[in-house]
């Protein structure tokens, strides 16, 4: 695509993005504790776009998300709302879900670092119109917005379009504008979906199920054909049908617990028991496994409040993080670890740090960060010849870390000085005093080499 063209689009996603927030009579809502996000978004109306008025709410607090959609519902007739997949330590995944199913004016981004696709699979399935994965550019920012309000082609206005007149049982027409779709853009799954649901609601059974079909065949990585398919055979009440689209639709989306239960009563019904329990038993686990992961989340938090006052209460909570976690520890915890090990070095349990770095290291093995904390731990026991091989380790594996921190410039300065290494602890002390020159302890520390 040229650079004009670019602009043009561009230009395009803008236009769309004011006339929502003006015309429209459209809002958003951001549900986020990321002041750095909320402050682009903010930036990108009210300078790139130059809205007029207060376009944006804001909320910290997901105990009050919910409200404030309500009260906003009542002045404004369209809403957007970005709402971040973790919040104050607490998955979003259940408000996504009452959001969607008590508003149908909202439309929902979610907001994401790093997450499991399996996670953003079932938010997609449960409800979320779009996502945004942090940090993103504004150019970026408002592509994702205008693809979130509307489609941005021809098509798929067509298909929305289609998708009104099916909610408003129009199905006659409604079957018109699926025939369109196919012939703008031949074996279009959304047009084959609307078809389906047209003959659907004219009670053409048979014919929705072939449309159906044809939307799957011509997307097979799309849950809603097989949605449609599995809810279609329920209603004629041909179980092993239902259970073979149930079964398709776990595989895509495995972490759907309300599922697993549906496809185990089918197999009730079916008289296979031993099948029917051990989806049982796995809707347990996941359920099981989310709730401890909402119990961790909770201890880390309490955890934090602890952290600079109260080290052996921040030791009790960062234990119940990892322990609610059980079995299922990963590179998301290293944090939670690293945080242990400090809980317990302001304790002066230096050893107990190093068993928890341990650990970790066991998850991510050349984590820098995780070995830095070690070394430290080390030192702090008078390990001097541990820590210091651990530093070189180090800076073996991450030549970079710590050069642009002079405090970890100096603390390795001095490991390696205590551990019989002065030409490398002469290095990091004089990267400490270039990064800042009036660094009174790295100064002292070099001359105490040179002495």
């Amino acid at each position: 695509m040229s650079q004009l063209d670019m602009k043009m689009k561009l230009k395009q996603y803008e236009q769309t993005v004011i006339e929502y927030l003006g015309a429209q009579g459209g809002h958003f809502i951001v549900a986020s504790d990321d002041q750095t996000f909320v402050g682009i978004l903010r930036t990108t109306l009210l300078k790139q776009l130059a809205i007029s008025g207060d376009p944006l709410t804001s909320v910290t607090d997901p105990d009050y998300i919910l409200k404030v959609i309500r009260d906003t519902s009542l002045r404004r007739k369209h809403l957007v709302v970005f709402i971040e997949r973790m919040m104050q330590g607490k998955d979003t995944s259940m408000l996504v879900r009452q959001m969607k199913n008590t508003f149908a004016n909202v439309k929902i981004i979610i907001l994401t670092g790093e997450t499991e696709r399996q996670r953003l699979v079932l938010l997609h399935e449960i409800g979320a119109d779009n996502f945004i994965s942090k940090p993103i550019s504004i150019n970026t920012l408002i592509e994702k917005i205008a693809f979130t309000i509307k489609p941005q082609g021809k098509l798929g206005q067509l298909i929305d379009a289609a998708k009104a007149l099916v909610a408003q049982g129009n199905f006659e027409t409604a079957l018109k504008a699926a025939r369109k779709i196919l012939e703008v853009k031949p074996n279009s799954a959304a047009g084959y979906l609307v078809m389906g649901d047209a003959w659907q609601g004219l009670g053409k059974l048979d014919k929705a199920r072939e449309s159906f079909e044809q939307a799957s065949e011509h997307a097979n990585l799309y849950m809603e054909p097989l949605k449609k398919l599995a809810e279609l055979h329920k209603l004629t009440g041909d179980m092993n049908e239902r259970l073979r689209y149930l079964e398709r639709l776990d595989q895509l989306s495995p972490l759907n617990v309300e599922r697993k239960v549906d496809m185990g009563e089918i197999h009730v019904e079916l008289g296979n028991e031993e099948r029917a329990e051990e989806l049982f038993e796995t809707a347990v686990q996941q359920a099981t496994k989310d709730a401890l992961n909402y119990i961790g989340e909770i201890s880390e938090k309490i955890a934090a409040v602890y952290s600079s006052r109260d080290p052996h209460k921040a030791e009790k909570y960062y234990r119940q993080a990892l322990d609610a976690k059980g079995s299922h520890l990963d590179h998301t915890d290293i944090a939670t670890f690293n945080r242990l090990g400090i809980a317990l070095r302001r304790q002066g349990k230096w050893q107990q740090a190093i068993e928890e770095y341990e650990k970790a290291l066991h998850i991510t093995p050349d984590d820098p960060n995780l070995m830095y904390n070690m070394s430290m731990a080390y030192a702090e026991g008078r390990q001097f010849d541990k820590a210091c091989s651990i530093v070189m380790r180090i800076r073996q594996i991450t030549p970079s870390f710590g050069s642009m921190d002079k405090t970890l410039s100096y603390n390795m300065g001095i490991i390696f000085s205590r551990g019989r290494q002065p030409a490398d602890a002469r290095v990091l002390f004089e990267n400490a005093l270039r990064l800042d020159p009036s660094f009174e302890k790295a100064q002292k520390a070099l001359e105490n080499l040179e002495s």
